[in-house]
């Protein structure tokens, strides 16, 4: 799989954009077999590719001895199926896994189409944010056919309202429409993920607090990240009365 086409992306986004207009069917669903059809064509072209058997599992695409696998949520059940790849064939592997760095919010009728409201939104996606879900593929980076590529993704998020008798106020059903290819990190080793640590900080040891405010990573994901950083040699740890400090290790 070479380097992805930008403008053979945003060509992709508005072709399904245009076959497959929002329906009001599968809500919960749609959008994420909008980003997993587009990213299936972005790989490779010949559905003839998608879905293939190997061994007890299925490959989202297989081509030219490479499997690509497509994760729009969590890595976990993945593992098993990774494991089975690389120990038991000899295919290359690639996890693809889109981040939504930049979104804008469109509210619309939906009877009408007609458009309400735009306006950008403030959460924007960053590749720590996937540190959580690395922790169940990590054991996979230092295996040189194995690589996980993070898709920077811009999208239009699109809330139609209707008017329902029993539905809740304010209640929408949305549609994600990515828009644009905009960049690509890609992890094939551990010091990999390390790069993707923002600077600040390697300057000073750090508590869970002070990490999850760079971060904004909280709860479950917060101790699953630098629990990962940590069995990754990338973070060290000490305990310090009843909190854990942390530091970034200089030397992989």
């Amino acid at each position: 799989m070479t380097d992805f086409d930008k403008e053979l992306f945003s060509r992709l986004c508005e072709e399904d954009r245009i076959m497959r207009p929002y329906d009001g069917e599968s809500i919960g669903t749609y959008n994420e077999k909008r980003i997993h059809r587009i990213l299936k064509r972005l790989v490779c072209d010949d559905a003839n590719c998608y879905e293939k058997k190997v061994g007890r599992y299925v490959a989202d695409v297989l081509s030219e001895g490479q499997v690509t696998e497509i994760q729009t949520s969590s890595f976990r059940p993945l593992g098993k199926k990774i494991e089975f790849y690389l120990t038991q064939t000899d295919f290359c592997v690639t996890v693809l896994r889109p981040v939504i760095c930049e979104k804008t919010v469109i509210r619309a009728d939906k009877e009408t189409g007609e458009i309400i409201s735009r306006k950008r939104s403030p959460k924007r996606g960053k590749d720590t944010d996937v540190l959580c879900d690395l922790y169940y593929l990590a054991q996979f980076l230092e295996n040189p056919r194995f690589k996980i590529k993070l898709l920077h993704i811009t999208a239009e998020e699109y809330r139609f309202s209707e008017r329902v008798r029993y539905r809740k106020s304010g209640a929408f059903d949305n549609d994600l429409r990515p828009v644009a290819l905009v960049g690509v990190t890609e992890f094939s080793s551990i010091y990999d993920v390390r790069k993707i640590l923002p600077a600040e900080l390697a300057e000073n040891e750090f508590t869970a607090a002070e990490f999850s405010k760079i971060t904004r990573l909280q709860g479950r994901r917060l101790s699953t990240a630098l629990s990962l950083l940590v069995r990754l040699g990338i973070l060290s740890r000490e305990k310090d009365g009843r909190q854990y400090i942390y530091s970034v290790v200089e030397d992989l």
